[in-house]
């Protein structure tokens, strides 16, 4: 989710590497581990992978390394990992053949763990740090209400609707970022046209209607989407909940186009109105209402 908590780390990288005349990098899997090792138990993920590079993208960081996870890197020891990672040890190295791009420092959450059966921890990695020629910093736990910022309070957040407290703890509003794609045009016929995502995202909010903010091609827009199965317009009904978002006063087509919907509050449960005419008149009250978080 590139949460609040890891944004301390990556701040804290980045001004030491400035300090350093070096460069910041970002390592992370391709998947969360479990995804490989067991997925019956893999948690539903804050982002996906293109939405995680985005992120990081945007935070300033100099690069990411994307490492693939497989079961041969899962069944690494944290030194062969480090290895790997650094090259050699001092004692191997030859006069003047020290690695040019050479690992200075490593940040870290006192919590990250590496290596086969996730036996690595900071303080080991500090051992290694001797050897391989790098320092490690731990960096401390970021906190909400007197309690350590995770992934999993995030995903609880979200899905009871406490968008306030996710908002928080991830430093921003929560949001979904995929393509456009083509509705069935009903949003025209009621002079309320909508961009439509199918969220591939695996944490959504309730379904209901929201206050938004929508990013697209530089540009915000302020708002209202329908995440849901549009119950009014039953002869088509969604495997799956469709996000569709008025963007108050914009004019342009948007199909195709990548947008990123910010949830920023709740207006109210999805339901069914007895015709287009009653919903047109409460998406008209549900503007008005949005209005406070703009």
């Amino acid at each position: 989710g590139v949460h609040r908590g890891h944004q301390l780390v990556l701040a804290s990288a980045m001004e030491r590497a400035r300090e350093m005349g070096g460069q910041a990098w970002v390592l992370t899997f391709d998947r969360h581990p479990l995804a490989m090792l067991s997925p019956a138990k893999c948690p539903p993920l804050l982002c996906t992978l293109e939405d995680r590079l985005h992120l990081l993208e945007g935070f300033g960081i100099d690069g990411v390394l994307v490492l693939e996870f497989t079961r041969q890197l899962a069944a690494q020891e944290p030194e062969a990992f480090v290895r790997w990672l650094c090259g050699k040890p001092h004692a191997e190295e030859g006069a003047g053949k020290g690695n040019a791009a050479k690992l200075s420092e490593i940040r870290c959450g006192q919590n990250w763990r590496f290596g086969r059966r996730a036996a690595g921890t900071p303080e080991l990695l500090a051992q290694f740090g001797k050897v391989y020629g790098f320092r490690v910093v731990v960096v401390p736990y970021a906190e909400h209400l007197g309690l350590e910022i995770s992934s999993t309070r995030i995903r609880y957040a979200v899905r009871e609707g406490r968008l306030d407290d996710a908002a928080a703890m991830l430093g921003r509003p929560y949001s979904v970022r995929d393509a456009v794609i083509r509705g069935r045009g009903i949003g025209q016929t009621l002079n309320v046209a909508t961009a439509n995502v199918q969220p591939r995202t695996e944490v959504l909010p309730p379904n209901g209607v929201y206050a938004v903010r929508v990013t697209v091609e530089g540009g915000c827009h302020n708002g209202v989407a329908n995440l849901g199965v549009h119950p009014t317009f039953s002869d088509v009904t969604p495997d799956h909940a469709v996000l569709e978002t008025h963007l108050l006063g914009f004019e342009g087509d948007l199909y195709g186009k990548t947008i990123e919907v910010a949830f920023l509050g709740r207006l109210r449960d999805e339901r069914v109105f007895e015709s287009p005419d009653a919903l047109a008149r409460q998406i008209a009250e549900d503007v008005k209402a949005a209005a406070r978080y703009f």
